[in-house]
């Protein structure tokens, strides 16, 4: 098991998700999305995304999560003798109160996902020509990409606030 392995499952356990748990869509994207929320929230752990359909993608995670998966399914438990540093632990911490549904927030935990790290995306990594952009202009190309938050602007609005609170509109990464 490499070092980068023991540490996704270090963060998986930490964040609730444990063995990574690969046999439907929904629990991959959900992966993909809170490691994507993990990294924004400074802990960088060297994966690099790219646009596909459902926002933020990075085909070495999966596959780092299939391996993982395998190594722990065949016995290997090399990640017992490591533990996160408290550094880690309070951006973990941080990382998960961003992705917190909380009662005002009336979506599943995948939608709510996509939306987040899929609006930080937009702001922060997608390239616009110009260079600044104006959050109508993310919101419109949001929309555009993935008709399903069409007519929703009052929920976008509420994950766009919720990055806000975080520091993510402004600032690209927590740290």
């Amino acid at each position: 098991m490499t070092k980068g392995r023991i540490l996704l499952k270090l963060i998986l356990d930490e964040i609730g998700l444990g063995e990574p748990r690969l046999d439907s869509f929904a629990k991959r994207l959900g992966l993909q999305k809170k490691v994507y929320l993990v990294q924004v929230a400074g802990l960088d752990l060297q994966y690099r995304y790219n646009w596909y359909l459902r926002g933020p993608y990075c085909a070495i995670l999966t596959d780092n999560a299939f391996l993982l998966k395998e190594e722990i399914d065949s016995g290997e438990d090399d990640y017992t003798g490591y533990v996160l540093s408290d550094k880690a632990r309070k951006r973990l911490t941080k990382a998960m109160g961003i992705w917190e549904l909380g009662g005002e927030v009336d979506s599943d935990e995948e939608e709510w996902l996509e939306l987040l790290a899929s609006l930080h995306y937009l702001k922060h990594i997608a390239y616009w020509p110009g260079g600044r952009v104006a959050k109508e202009q993310i919101f419109e190309k949001l929309m555009d990409a993935k008709p399903k938050f069409r007519g929703k602007e009052a929920f976008i609005q509420m994950a766009w606030d919720r990055l806000g609170e975080f520091g993510l509109v402004d600032k690209k990464v927590l740290a």
